[in-house]
């Protein structure tokens, strides 16, 4: 196969020998299937997970001859108006790659030689130290490979077996590999059971890292039983309402989360901006709902950052594959409050389409 009949990555691991998978980086850590990722290189759909008009991924590969030794690159492109990837961002990364490594990355030696290959190029990231806990226990799990040293000693401490006072020494790793682990078993149980008790930190960073797995029913349950401790408050803490909402966006307990969501933009604390935007920013899909799409933008065009949190919010939630529809149906109903018909002129003019 010569050079130029190489036209996406997916095709030079493939050519190249290595196993690979990938992982988006964006909105949260989520695995992407070859399929979803070659049509996306291909520009044939939308990066399913957009962030900022970008895809954010990380890619991780390995010789079949060398299963244990693997490589990491994160990436980011840029998207058009459509969601799909710019192709001559793609063009250009490609020809940069084999320009520097041939046809056959495996050929190289050393991780340092082949992870510096793209050191300097426009198209790669260092992720937050979060994100890149979660991808690697993600991807950890994924290759069935142990969690981090640290894995035992957090969940020791979620299921009550340690000190709650004693959460200065868990290693942000560790709380990672919790999360990613977590099933319906004896362990998940004593989470749940452990979960109101916890110091508001560990509780919260726990949450930030269930938002990239699929956290169970009971698990769901106990959330929402913290929310609704926290809208009978007469100052709820919009911290942690935001915290449970990440933890339990991914979940597929699709009506309980539904009940939570509702149930907190009909409470006058969902006009903080922080709210509304993990709702469109993590439970994106719920959007399609159109009860739930119509509470979201009569509160987003209330919200406490005026016009700059409603166009903001808003303009990422349009982009987002398939809910510009939902959205703008909402927004040009007859029954829309005169102050989202106000925000809406602002943002689009007169017509809206």
């Amino acid at each position: 196969m010569s050079s130029h009949q190489i036209t996406t990555l997916s095709e030079f691991l493939n050519h190249s020998g290595a196993k690979y998978r990938v992982f988006d980086m964006g909105r949260r850590v989520a695995k992407l299937c070859s399929d979803q990722f070659f049509n996306f290189e291909s520009a044939q759909q939308a990066y399913p997970y957009p962030l900022q008009k970008s895809a954010l991924f990380g890619v991780i590969f390995w010789s079949p001859t060398l299963p244990d030794k693997h490589y990491i690159w994160f990436l980011k492109f840029p998207l058009d108006e459509q969601g799909l990837l710019i192709q001559a961002a793609r063009d250009e990364f490609l020809a940069m790659l084999l320009e520097r490594v041939g046809k056959r990355i495996l050929a190289a030696t050393g991780s340092e030689t082949i992870e510096d290959v793209l050191k300097d190029s426009p198209y790669t990231f260092t992720p937050l130290e979060e994100k890149l806990a979660a991808f690697n226990s993600k991807a950890t799990k994924s290759l069935g490979r142990q969690p981090s040293s640290y894995y035992h000693n957090a969940l020791d401490y979620f299921i009550g077996d340690k000190d709650l006072n004693d959460w200065q020494s868990l290693a942000i790793q560790g709380v990672a590999d919790v999360a990613e682990r977590l099933n319906e078993g004896e362990e998940t149980q004593r989470l749940i059971e452990a979960l109101p008790k916890l110091p508001e930190r560990p509780f919260m960073v726990l949450c930030s890292f269930m938002e990239h797995v699929e956290p169970t029913v009971g698990i769901v349950e106990a959330l929402s039983q913290q929310i609704e401790y926290e809208l009978q408050q007469k100052e709820p803490n919009i911290e942690k309402i935001c915290s449970c909402l990440r933890a339990a966006s991914n979940s597929s307990a699709c009506a309980l989360l539904k009940q939570m969501v509702i149930k907190i933009l009909k409470d006058d604390c969902s006009k903080k901006i922080e709210i509304l935007a993990i709702i469109s920013g993590r439970s994106w899909q719920l959007l399609e709902n159109s009860q739930i799409c119509k509470l979201f933008v009569e509160r987003l065009a209330e919200n406490d950052a005026g016009y700059s949190g409603f166009s903001q919010v808003l303009a990422d939630a349009l982009f987002m594959p398939g809910l510009r529809k939902h959205i703008m149906k909402a927004l040009g109903s007859p029954k829309c409050s005169d102050n989202l018909s106000k925000r809406a002129d602002e943002m689009f003019g007169q017509v809206r389409t």
